[in-house]
């Protein structure tokens, strides 16, 4: 078979993958490309281009189906090839998160005796709710991600679609607004209050109704071995905003530790809620478990923000120093 053939059915294989309005353009820019390597090679070679040269050419140039993605449009990207990598690990180790607070519980929980959990006090059957509830039911962790992710890129895309290019302003984003942080710091003190000071509602309150008392009145077992842990979250919260305002910024080391945070509020969030009930009462604690759950939401969209905009801070250049 003639070079020229076998360079024009390699094209011809090419731009069948291209939208037609494409096909002419690239046909004959990749035509041409591939005439000269081949003349340079036989030049090099010091003989006449033949068919075993000619695929040689082609084979390292790339299988016709990658050579068209390379002149394809680039098309619309949910997760960035750099963002890849962390969203993999985050994706992941949310769901082994779960299997390592939930499964342990699915075994120290008391027993089902509905109908349908057969073999419920064997540990086969523990295994097996426990995969039919919160063992596929972790999934739900990439599956939000995604949506987030996705929610993010199209805007992230109509804005870029919507302006000009325009070169970027220089700023610096670890820089933190002391008001909100103030304003952070002081809600978070009176809800960490107002939360400890919960469990003791009857004594300093006595005069309130015996249903409201009823009503806000905590499982024994959450308080003791649930609940002492939001305390050492809080500290670490309050800890790092501390920190930042005094700082007047954010460090690579604070954000990383602000991240672990976050991590930590999500697992813990996902304790409360999967380990069993958090008030004696069923209406306040389903209440409760879903006000957890939008709480949860809310801190992966933080994380996801927090991992879109990178570690990374853009800051303004230093002047030179003057002589």
């Amino acid at each position: 078979m003639q070079p020229q053939a076998v360079i024009e059915s390699y094209v011809g294989d090419v731009i069948r993958h291209l939208p037609r309005a494409q096909r002419n353009d690239v046909g004959f820019e990749l035509r041409s490309l591939l005439n000269e390597e081949l003349a340079g090679r036989a030049a090099d070679a010091g003989r006449p281009a033949d068919a075993p040269m000619t695929m040689e050419l082609l084979t390292a140039f790339g299988r016709p189906q990658d050579v068209a993605d390379r002149y394809r449009p680039a098309g619309f990207t949910i997760i960035r090839p750099a963002d890849a990598p962390q969203f993999a690990w985050l994706a992941l180790g949310g769901v082994v998160l779960q299997w390592a607070i939930t499964l342990p519980v699915a075994f120290l929980e008391p027993a089902r005796v509905d109908d349908w959990a057969y073999g419920a006090a064997e540990w086969w059957g523990r295994l097996t709710i426990w995969w039919l509830s919160w063992g596929l039911g972790s999934f739900w962790w990439p599956g939000i991600l995604i949506v987030f992710t996705l929610i993010a890129a199209l805007i992230g895309r109509r804005r870029r679609e919507s302006k000009p290019w325009t070169p970027p302003r220089v700023t610096d984003r670890d820089l933190v607004s002391r008001t909100g942080i103030v304003l952070a710091l002081a809600f978070g003190l009176a809800g960490a209050t107002l939360l400890i000071a919960l469990p003791w509602l009857a004594a300093w309150a006595p005069g309130l109704p015996q249903p409201v008392l009823d009503a806000f009145a905590f499982d024994p077992g959450f308080l003791t071995w649930r609940a002492p842990w939001v305390l050492l979250l809080w500290a670490a919260s309050f800890a790092l905003l501390t920190a930042a305002l005094i700082a007047g910024r954010w460090s690579r080391r604070t954000r990383g530790l602000s991240l672990l945070a976050d991590l930590g509020w999500l697992a813990l969030l996902i304790w409360w809620i999967a380990a069993g009930p958090i008030f004696t009462t069923e209406a306040a604690d389903s209440t409760t478990k879903l006000c957890l759950a939008l709480v949860a939401v809310f801190v992966v969209i933080d994380i996801v923000v927090t991992l879109r905009r990178g570690p990374a801070a853009i800051r303004p250049p230093a002047t030179a120093p003057r002589g």
